[in-house]
């Protein structure tokens, strides 16, 4: 979902008439438009910008204290018959973390993955947030899903070492982050969700059957993570346990009341920790704790950085808007600032690369007419 703001600006823009008259440039219509520009290509298609805020906070991470999710007695667990020789089929997936190509290929137990695609637990009417916990846990802690775990956290962790590399505890989170993220994306609404292994085996998932997988794979290996539920908008993500320094954040933090989680973007490949507008309206989501681990995410104060920034180069779009009036007239200055802002924005939305996401800012106009929190 893009940003109104920003892609408002960028229609304007790449519709734009230039017409030089004293030193201006005009642009018919709204100059909040849509423009596509020289900022370095995404992987995948761009979303939206982060929504503004008050402030920029440092954060670190909480020990976990897992509450109790109610079970919920109609859930019940897989029943995998034990054959023979049982049948294992390979699906290999192919993703980019930081420019650099991965390969990962899973095998999955076909009468496992038969077991979960006949679970009794697809027909259940969920009738409330206990209920709706209930089966995410159940479809996540089945001791029958466990050796597919094994197996994908064995296949995952070979690339943390790829080449002689060993990825610290963040850029493996990352690494992990981005597998889920790159995996082809489902709009589906009828019906229960997928296991985990289904998402493997059908190499597709809806945004909740994702998260399911990335919050499965994180809690296995030590990280503080949750299952965040917003059946509002029919969206899910994972979050990532922090502790704030501050009661007023610049950015939306989702709570179980006992812990604070970080929103982790599972339906696009966007960096941990930056979220879209429809997020950051919705009510607040279901929030599901898995796992004892106390892993965090070191990084994420230079992420809030980035949040900073893109945050500001909104409202600097929003002042061009005011600035061009009924004429619809921006200086070249203030154009080219425009267009910087617009291209910038649109490829930090769109990366998993914080390298990347600084150098696309710093070539942007930001530092020329504004505060830049990254560019320092």
């Amino acid at each position: 979902m893009r940003n109104p703001s920003v892609t408002c600006l960028l229609c304007a823009l790449i519709t734009v008439v230039l017409l030089c008259s004293a030193g201006c440039l005009h642009a018919p219509g709204n100059i909040a438009g849509t423009l596509t520009g020289n900022a370095p290509t995404p992987d995948i298609s761009p979303a939206a910008p982060a929504p503004t805020g008050t402030s920029y906070v440092l954060v670190e991470t909480l020990a976990p204290d897992t509450p109790a999710i109610p079970e919920s007695p109609t859930c019940q667990p897989l029943v995998v018959p034990q054959e023979t020789g049982d049948t294992i089929q390979e699906n290999t997936f192919n993703f980019q973390y930081r420019s650099v190509p991965y390969s990962v290929t899973i095998p999955v137990n076909t009468s496992l993955y038969q077991a979960a695609r006949n679970s009794p637990n697809k027909n259940l009417n969920l009738s409330g947030t206990n209920d709706t916990a209930a089966l995410y846990r159940q479809m996540m802690n089945d001791p029958a899903m466990d050796p597919f775990f094994n197996d994908l956290i064995r296949e995952l962790s070979k690339d943390r070492y790829k080449g002689g590399n060993n990825l610290t505890d963040d850029e493996y989170l990352e690494m992990v982050t981005s597998f889920v993220q790159q995996i082809p994306a489902e709009n589906r609404t009828a019906g229960n969700p997928r296991y985990p292994v289904e998402v493997i085996a059908d190499g597709k998932g809806t945004s909740d059957e994702k998260a399911m997988l990335l919050t499965g794979i994180l809690s296995r290996q030590g990280y503080d993570t949750a299952l965040l539920l917003f059946p509002g908008i029919n969206r899910a993500g994972s979050g990532i346990g922090i502790r704030l320094a501050t009661n007023h954040p610049s950015f939306r933090v989702f709570s179980d009341g006992r812990r604070d989680y970080l929103f982790i973007e599972t339906s696009t490949t966007r960096l941990i920790g930056i979220y879209d507008d429809q997020i950051d309206t919705a009510p607040d989501p279901v929030v599901i704790p898995f796992g004892n681990g106390t892993l965090g995410y070191s990084h994420i104060n230079f992420v809030m950085g980035i949040f900073a920034d893109l945050r500001t180069m909104e409202n600097q779009l929003k002042m061009y808007d005011e600035e061009a009036g009924p004429a619809r007239q921006l200086t070249a200055y203030d154009y080219e600032a425009a267009v910087s802002y617009v291209n910038a924005c649109e490829f930090v939305m769109s990366t998993n690369d914080r390298d990347a996401a600084y150098s696309a800012i710093r070539a942007s106009q930001l530092s020329r007419h504004s505060a830049c929190v990254t560019c320092g």
